[in-house]
Formats: structure tokens, sequence, C-alpha cells
């Protein structure tokens, strides 16, 4: 059950990045949390699939040995590729304006989240425990404001977790 908790956690990264600041017309609220609802759920399967192929315990938990941290490295990079290319589809949304400067944040926390699970993948192959656990704390922390921001703007699949 360990490894859901971090895995279920980071696979919530991905589904917490529903803002964008492409080009063209912009969409009304309902348009956006339509359209960003759906980029939630093609990335929530792709996500929840790398947690079924997640080590039993998870790379944080002081008791996952050294054979289960490296193995969860490959799963997040694969969770940090996914991050990157939601962030890609979400940038190509355009926000109604009033919500602007918030997306334009979102986006920005979604590519540090991106670098952060990164660092996390490459420091768990290294057996780099304490960065490992430093670098999740910032995801988690970046997560939730993003998250927090979607649940307010009003998404029904981003920024849940369930």
């Amino acid at each position: 059950m360990r490894r859901a908790l971090l895995f279920t956690a980071l696979a919530a990264v991905v589904l917490a990045g529903c803002s964008g600041g492409g080009g063209g017309a912009r969409l009304s609220k309902a348009e956006l949390i339509t359209r960003g609802d759906a980029i939630c759920t093609k990335y929530r399967a792709k996500n929840e699939a790398l947690n079924r192929d997640a080590p039993a315990r998870n790379p944080t938990d002081p008791q996952a040995t050294d054979e289960q941290v490296k193995k969860s490295g490959p799963i997040l990079e694969k969770l940090s590729d996914n991050v990157r290319a939601a962030r890609g589809e979400f940038a190509d949304l355009h926000p109604p304006a009033d919500v602007e400067s918030d997306w334009r944040n979102t986006l920005d926390d979604l590519d540090q989240i991106a670098d952060k699970l990164h660092a996390v993948a490459v420091a768990a192959v290294k057996l780099d425990r304490q960065r490992v656990v430093n670098e999740y704390a910032d995801i988690l922390r970046l997560n939730n404001r993003v998250s927090s921001f979607e649940k307010d703007y009003g998404f029904r699949v981003c920024g849940r977790t369930s």
C-alpha cells in the first residue's frame, strides 16, 4: 500500500495541470474545463499503468530496499515525461483572460514538477535517498498549489486524486 501513496500522489501531479496560454480564441470557462479534463483523463490512465509497475515500497519509505528504490527511477522518469507531455497539451489551450496569470503560474509549476520528477528519478537510481525525499517534498508542495487552483476553478478531473 505504501507504493500507492507515492505513485498515486505523483500520478495526480500530471492530473493537476489544466492550464494553458496558447494562441487563438480564448476558451470560455466551461470549454476550458471540458478540454482540460479530457487531457487529465488521458494522462490519468497513463499514470495508473505506471503505478501498476511500481515497486511494492516507494523510494521515500525508509524500509524500501535498495532494489526497490532503484526500480522506481525509470517509473519516475516516465512520470516526468507524462507531466511534460500534458503540460504541452495544456499550453495549447487559450484560457479566459481573468485567469491568465494563474494559468501561466500553473504552467511554470508543471515545468518545475517535471524537472523535480527527473531529479528524483536520477537520485533513486543513484540511491541518493535524502535527495529523493527532499525533491518529493517540493513536488508535493507544487502539486498542492496547482491542485488547489484547479479545484477552486471548477475542474472535475484535473486536480483530483480519484
